[in-house]
């Protein structure tokens, strides 16, 4: 008889444990999901806004496009050309974050309001010079960061994220509550099997 009330309270206690745990970590899915996220981008050629649409296949977030109110022209975007807008905009300064040139973004206060509502920001770019963009520097310089997390993701032929990541989150608007996690960078478009199985990672 007492071997029998053993054996039943063992299994009252296993089913208790097991389903706390289904408890929680049907409480932490739950939390993921409800997390609301703005994906931010600003592509030159197109390949960032290709990264940007998987992502936000991925995580159904909002995918807001960082729109210069002077928009880039082929001819602006050709770097090996020493009056291009890119090159003069690269040799304004020895860095980006040093130079005084921010390209106006004319849906700024849109994405300042994308971004209030946000909890988790992702923020893309390509890669020039090994660095971010120009405007990109105006974006996290004017939008408030504080208490979000921020996922960068940018994109380039043959160089990686760099300091790029690391230069942004210097200049930008933070608090000791945000959450500025590894840049992440694509050679190409990626696959959404790729992307998944990043955002995956970042959500462990």
């Amino acid at each position: 008889m007492k071997n029998k009330i053993i054996k039943s309270l063992s299994v009252i206690l296993v089913f208790a444990m097991v389903l706390t745990t289904v408890n929680m970590m049907t409480a932490k899915v739950q939390a993921k999901q409800n997390k609301k996220i703005a994906i931010l981008y600003f592509s030159g050629t197109g390949t960032t806004r290709g990264a940007a649409r998987r992502i936000k296949n991925k995580t159904k977030g909002r995918m807001i496009e960082i729109k210069a109110a002077d928009p880039y022209t082929d001819d602006d975007l050709d770097y090996g050309d020493s009056n291009s807008r890119v090159t003069k905009e690269h040799e304004s300064a020895s860095t980006p974050a040093e130079s005084t040139v921010r390209p106006e973004i004319s849906n700024l206060n849109a994405i300042k309001k994308a971004v209030k509502s946000a909890d988790i920001v992702y923020i893309g770019y390509p890669i020039w010079w090994g660095e971010a963009p120009h405007i990109v520097y105006n974006l996290v310089e004017n939008v408030n960061l504080s208490g979000k997390t921020v996922v960068p993701f940018c994109t380039s032929i043959s160089s990686g994220v760099g300091d790029s990541s690391d230069n942004l989150k210097a200049n930008a608007k933070i608090s000791s509550q945000t959450k500025w996690l590894d840049g992440r960078n694509f050679y190409s478009i990626p696959s959404q099997k790729t992307v998944n199985k990043w955002i995956n990672g970042l959500m462990d």
